[in-house]
C-alpha cells in the first residue's frame, strides 16, 4: 500500500499488507487471522516471513532507482519481546542488504499496556540502530499525551476512524488537525 507525501505529492514509502486467502474461508481479514496467529505463536514465523518479503521490496525499490522510498513492516508485540528480535532483524536486514534507516517498524498503540518501559526500550535501541519507529492506528488505544514524549518514536500514523470521519463532521468539530499538530509539536511526523 503506497504513501503519499502531500508535500511533494510523491510515493515516500509503502506498508507491508499481510492478506490470508484460504480455499475454504475465502479471504481471512487480518483482524481475524492475526490474533489467532499471536495466540498460537505462529505470528513468530509469519512475521519473520513478512518482514523478509518487505525487506525483498526495499531492496528491489533500491535496485530501481528509489533508495530513499521506505517500507513499513507491522510489528507484534509478542515479536517485539523476544529476547532474540532485534538480532534476527538486523541479521535479516544484513543478509538483504537493506539500510535501516528506509525501514519503518510499526506498532499500535495496545503495545505499550503490557510493558511500558521494556517496549519503549527496545524501540529506543532500535531508533538507535537507524530503524524508524511508527505508532500504528494512534489515539484510540493507549494513548497517554503525558507519556508520548518520552515514547522512542519518529511517526504517529493516525487511526483511520479521525480520517472517515472527517466526510461526515462538520470542519468545526473534526480534531484530526489538532491531532497532526499535535503530533507535530512532540517532533513526530504524522501519516493520515
Amino acid at each position: 500500500q503506497p504513501i503519499l507525501d502531500l508535500e511533494s505529492n510523491q510515493i515516500c514509502g509503502f506498508e507491508a499488507l499481510a492478506r490470508f486467502d484460504s480455499d475454504e474461508l475465502g479471504r481471512v481479514p487480518p483482524l481475524e487471522f492475526i490474533p489467532v496467529a499471536e495466540k498460537t505463536k505462529l505470528i513468530i514465523p509469519l512475521g519473520n516471513e513478512i518482514i523478509l518479503k518487505a525487506f525483498h521490496f526495499s531492496k528491489l525499490l533500491k535496485e530501481n532507482g528509489h533508495p530513499t522510498v521506505a517500507v513499513s513492516i507491522n510489528i507484534s508485540a509478542i515479536q517485539l519481546l523476544r529476547r532474540d528480535f532485534t538480532e534476527n532483524l538486523l541479521n535479516m536486514a544484513g543478509e538483504m542488504r537493506v539500510d535501516p534507516a528506509y525501514i519503518i517498524l510499526e506498532i499500535t498503540e495496545s503495545v505499550f499496556a503490557s510493558d511500558f518501559e521494556e517496549i519503549n526500550r527496545i524501540l529506543g535501541e532500535l531508533k538507535k540502530i537507524g530503524f524508524k519507529i511508527a505508532i500504528d492506528d494512534f489515539g484510540t488505544e493507549y494513548s497517554s499525551l503525558a507519556r508520548e514524549r518520552d515514547l522512542n518514536v519518529n511517526c504517529l500514523k493516525i487511526d483511520k476512524s479521525f480520517i472517515d470521519k472527517l466526510l461526515t463532521l462538520e470542519p468545526e468539530k473534526a480534531i484530526t488537525g489538532d491531532i497532526i499538530s499535535m503530533g507535530h509539536k512532540l517532533g513526530h511526523c504524522v501519516i493520515a
